[in-house]
């Protein structure tokens, strides 16, 4: 599994945008309106090419707004790119991941397959499909 990115639930996708524009990242998207999680998205990377996704809520109901209401601003899933993702999802399961969001295509990554998985030794993870 390759980390593709790291997700950063926040209230506020410009605020944070320019906190990271001063510790050196860049912005390598436009905003990115996700319908099926109801938030929006943003990434940014530094010259270590370190893919950060803002997260930031827009439906009243969402994983993240509930995040953001017990720790605000903060890492909250790490994502890996994977080969086999179906199989990678079974292996995971075995390992004592509880699926959370069953795949799904997602806007952001041009319709490839994205499934979040939790751990209660890791927290949360995604899997997006190579």
């Amino acid at each position: 599994m390759k980390v593709h990115h790291y997700g950063l639930a926040t209230k506020s996708i410009e605020k944070s945008v320019k906190t990271f524009l001063s510790l050196g990242y860049e912005t390598c998207s436009e905003v990115i309106f996700d319908p099926l999680q109801g938030v929006n998205l943003l990434f940014l990377k530094n010259e270590n090419d370190h893919l950060i996704e803002l997260v930031e809520p827009v439906a009243e109901e969402n994983p993240v707004s509930k995040i953001l209401s017990k720790s605000g601003s903060s890492l909250y899933h790490i994502c890996y790119e994977v080969e086999n993702f179906k199989q990678k999802i079974e292996e995971l399961k075995k390992q004592r991941f509880v699926q959370v969001i069953s795949p799904t295509p997602a806007v952001a990554f041009n319709g490839r397959n994205i499934c979040f998985l939790y751990n209660p030794n890791l927290g949360l993870i995604e899997l997006l499909e190579k």
